[in-house]
């Protein structure tokens, strides 16, 4: 005896190429919105117009995503210890440039360009994916360009 097929009753569908190119815009533009959306903050806290120069200690470098940091100890005009974080950008820009991350290493001596925060607090960017301001290290120029 032959095997029962079932038959499927209502309207058969089709994939059509049309129909897959629009979920599949969908999808694209779903995964943009989140990257769009991700936790990670802006630059709108600093001030691109002034830049300041710190010398000081380098107390660690965090060489890591989303962007790297230095912190570094900084001494003001009365002699008092501020400790300063340096926002930079990711390594992988950083090491197209030829940063390593070696590049700073506690207690080397430093002295960075940065945009400070607006609100006064000791906070700065240094470098983002388009630009790397004059860092250096005991003495030497890291790249820049």
């Amino acid at each position: 005896m032959p095997a029962r097929t079932r038959m499927r009753s209502g309207p058969r569908i089709e994939p059509s190429l049309p129909g897959l190119l629009m979920v599949l815009l969908i999808v694209f533009a779903w995964a943009e919105a989140s990257a769009v959306a991700s936790p990670h903050h802006g630059t709108g806290g600093y001030d691109f117009v002034k830049t300041i120069t710190l010398n000081g200690t380098a107390t660690s470098f965090d060489w890591g995503n989303p962007h790297c940091l230095v912190h570094m100890d900084v001494k003001d005009d009365n002699n008092k210890v501020q400790r300063w974080t340096l926002e930079l950008a990711p390594p992988s820009f950083l090491v197209r440039k030829g940063w390593t991350k070696d590049s700073i290493k506690p207690g080397d001596q430093v002295t960075i360009d940065a945009h400070p925060a607006k609100n006064g607090i000791s906070l700065g960017i240094s470098s983002s994916n388009s630009y790397i301001l004059r860092t250096m290290v005991n003495g030497k120029l890291l790249p820049t360009q």
